[in-house]
């Protein structure tokens, strides 16, 4: 990109504070840019996004509604913008940050407060490594698109020039032992991860990549100190500790899984939907008291996940709460009343607490909406005799 090129590029800045916003655009001016969209929040940046043509994204860390982290993490999952430049801007600088930030593909950060010319400099470097990627980036991209077009043995030979190139590179060994995995060849795979860890101990990818195939292979133990690692290194990584959480209930160490789990349920902050997962895990390891309270937490965040209300009547009932339980299916029956199996379960709950006339009612309803329902008729049945 030439320099004219780089003068035409649209920035858009991110940052709840109009004051740090105009700044940004200043200091692009006296850079000779001139053009500019901004954001006061992750959300609205979303949809400007999607409105606008953007080349490049200055993005604060701490705003409300979206923060930068979570608009990041939208972005790469986005393949419109998955390529694109992102600069991080936080007050802050703890290597938990740094290593959040770096996990979820951010180009680079920078600390407030900054001078025009470290934003510059700045720009210039994520931009130089866009446009010119050298011979190892290049490999290792030409590897990455293999991978996802699924053509592993492709990938494997652009993995293998990009090693040849850079013997001790941690990225380039992690890529063999992606392609190998892929490939079904493990034990070579778990070599390769385990090599990049030596040459880089800090590196998320490969600790989550040897969990993740550790547990595939029954290897508990190992999948769960792998995910302790990464979530010491990587405090900040919510769904790694639901994983890790879930990990430790299944193994039966209910002390630590519940640690984990709260840990996740603060970093995620008001994600209802991992809330909702944590309520899962807690459900599925026989924590019914502390299943309820955390779908209840996902129902307060996002009153519009009816279904959960369903999954609260099934840990309620578990505990013979069975008041409780009814309650909650009656109001998941109010927003869902064509869902035969919200009857079912509500008949489930009044027949356990000998309310068998009303048990009955529910179970007709649910052989109305759905007459073929096995489980239903046979629970009515019963109740006849």
């Amino acid at each position: 990109m030439s320099e004219t090129q780089a003068k035409e590029l649209t920035f858009l800045i991110v940052d709840d504070q109009f004051n740090v916003r105009r700044m940004v655009a200043n200091f692009l001016r006296t850079f000779g840019h001139r053009s500019f969209v901004d954001a006061s929040d992750g959300a609205k940046a979303k949809e400007v996004i999607q409105s606008s043509s953007v080349d490049f994204i200055i993005c604060d860390w701490n705003m409300p509604n979206m923060n930068g982290l979570e608009f990041l993490k939208w972005m790469r999952a986005q393949e419109r913008f998955r390529n694109l430049p992102f600069l991080m801007v936080t007050a802050e600088m703890g290597n938990d940050i740094v290593a959040e930030a770096m996990e979820e593909g951010v180009d680079d950060y920078i600390v407030k407060p900054f001078q025009a010319q470290t934003l510059r400099s700045k720009i210039e470097s994520a931009l130089e490594k866009r446009n010119h990627p050298g011979p190892l980036d290049q490999a290792l991209a030409q590897g990455e698109a293999c991978l996802a077009a699924g053509q592993a043995g492709e990938a494997l030979e652009s993995f293998k020039q990009a090693l040849s190139l850079a013997p001790q590179s941690p990225r380039a060994i992690f890529a063999m032992g992606k392609a190998l995995e892929e490939l079904g060849q493990e034990d070579d795979a778990v070599a390769f991860y385990e090599n990049a860890l030596k040459l880089a101990p800090n590196y998320l990818k490969s600790l989550d990549a040897l969990a993740r195939l550790h547990q595939k292979r029954g290897e508990g133990e190992l999948a769960a100190a792998q995910l302790k690692k990464a979530a010491k290194l990587s405090p900040r990584n919510a769904q790694r500790h639901l994983t890790y959480g879930k990990m430790l209930l299944e193994q039966g160490n209910t002390a630590e899984g519940l640690k984990a789990l709260e840990q996740a349920s603060q970093q995620a902050g008001e994600d209802s939907n991992l809330a909702a997962q944590v309520g899962e895990a807690l459900l599925e390891a026989g924590l019914n008291d502390e299943a309820a309270e955390a779908f209840g937490r996902a129902i307060e965040m996002d009153p519009k996940q009816v279904h959960l209300y369903n999954r609260m009547g099934i840990a309620f009932r578990r505990q013979k709460r069975f008041k409780e339980a009814i309650e909650k299916y009656q109001q998941a029956i109010k927003a869902s009343p064509e869902d035969e199996n919200l009857y079912y379960n509500l008949a489930v709950a009044l027949a356990e607490s000998s309310q068998y006339e009303a048990a009955r009612r529910a179970l007709k309803q649910a052989l109305q909406l759905k007459p073929g329902f096995g489980e239903a008729r046979q629970l009515l049945d019963r109740l006849a005799r």
